[in-house]
């Protein structure tokens, strides 16, 4: 009967993951394997055959990864399940793996001596790997494209730890470490997450060209992957990048290339497109800021130069009232009588103007008063009016008519 009951969970195990009933954790469809694997106690496992344990542990395997995203505590639970019955059986990569799952939920939590020492578990068991010794169910060791996938995949969880925790260059070192391996075995989709990664770090950091640099390399080897994933990554990451550079045209044309991707699959890529259409909406918060600092701007400098032109004008015109004033006293000073000039006066038909006088006459002809006068030709009032009562004195009259009907009389108008 015992027997007849393993042989019929082994069939419902076999079933479901002919199915795929529970192997999809986008669809959270586990619920019918963790139903299967509940009844196998620490006793019933320890009798159980080889190919038992075999399926038990791929069923562990799969409740470790299925949970990861939507249950991170069975996710350990399980994880923790599938470490001690593959370490039992020398499954290595297995124990590899759930080792290395165990210490990213640690990180995950926060509880960074845990997730050191889970890891620290990880790369002995690969060490182990290494060596290609003779194991059950592997007579030969593992390859290396094996090893290389289990030692990278650990340099890779190990410089995302040291990055959250901004420790850049522990974190550079196991990128780089995790690199070399991904491109000594061809792996372009690796390649493209890590300098994804790579660049995410930077941009924290405030490396802006390193940041650069590395998303670039992710969008290169995304495109020789024809990996349209990693490129809307890159290209979110480059939008990212500019937005803080303050190249809004460029960081505008990046984001709206990734979205064209996240939009057209957004049931799965629903968190990246929000990320993508969140720099969007700042990219054009930045330009309208910029527009209105440029509009600012302008008409801040248009004032300036309004005033500069203003303060000119008015030094000009300083400068002419000046030369006028100037001009009044040299001919105040050239007007002035000697001793032997007062006794042989010049008689007042023999009128003689000076230019400033002469440029004056025509004026009052006109009817214009002194002020009307002094803004026509950029003197003083009191300029104005000195010349004026000149031009009184000179042709002996009492009023600005008599000067105009003198003047018409001598042919000076």
């Amino acid at each position: 009967m015992k027997r007849l009951s393993i042989i019929l969970i082994l069939m419902l195990l076999s079933y479901a993951m002919a199915k795929g009933q529970y192997d999809d954790h986008r669809n959270h469809q586990l619920d019918s394997l963790e139903s299967v694997v509940a009844p196998w106690t620490v006793d019933r496992v320890a009798l159980a055959t080889y190919e038992e344990k075999d399926m038990l542990s791929d069923a562990y395997h799969d409740l470790m990864w299925g949970y990861s995203q939507i249950n991170p505590a069975r996710s350990l639970y399980f994880a923790r399940k599938t470490f001690d019955l593959c370490l039992q059986e020398q499954w290595l990569n297995q124990a590899f793996q759930a080792a290395r799952m165990i210490g990213q939920h640690h990180w995950a939590a926060g509880q960074i001596d845990s997730a050191k020492t889970a890891f620290a578990t990880a790369l002995a068991i690969a060490d182990k790997m290494a060596l290609k010794e003779p194991l059950p169910g592997k007579p030969n060791g593992y390859k290396d494209a094996t090893i290389d996938d289990a030692y990278s995949s650990l340099y890779g969880a190990l410089g995302n730890m040291y990055s959250s925790l901004d420790s850049i260059p522990q974190a550079m070192e196991y990128y780089h470490k995790a690199g070399e391996l991904f491109e000594k075995n061809g792996w372009l989709e690796s390649c493209a997450v890590l300098y994804h990664n790579m660049g995410e770090t930077w941009l924290d950091a405030g490396d802006l060209k390193e940041a650069e640099v590395c998303y670039n390399e992710a969008l290169k080897y995304g495109q020789e992957a024809e990996d349209s994933l990693q490129i809307a990554e890159a290209k979110a990451g480059l939008g990212a990048l500019y937005l803080e550079q303050g190249k809004t045209r460029k960081a505008l044309k990046y984001l709206q290339e990734a979205d064209q991707y996240f939009s057209a699959n957004e049931d799965q890529e629903f968190r990246n497109r929000i990320y993508t259409l969140d720099l969007t909406g700042k990219v054009y918060d930045a330009q309208r800021r910029m527009l209105f600092w440029m509009v600012a701007g302008g008409i801040l400098i248009i004032i300036l130069l309004l005033g500069l032109l203003l303060v000119l004008l008015r030094a000009r015109r300083l400068r002419k009232q000046k030369e006028g004033a100037d001009e009044v006293i040299v001919e105040v000073l050239a007007t002035m009588p000697s001793g032997e000039e007062a006794d042989n006066k010049v008689p007042k038909q023999s009128i003689a103007l000076t230019d400033r006088e002469a440029e004056i006459l025509p004026l009052l002809a006109e009817g214009l008063s002194s002020k009307e006068i002094a803004d026509r030709i950029c003197l003083t009032d009191q300029t104005v009016r000195w010349y004026r009562m000149r031009l009184l004195e000179k042709f002996d009259v009492r009023n600005t008519a008599g000067v105009i009907s003198k003047a018409k009389e001598l042919g000076l108008l």
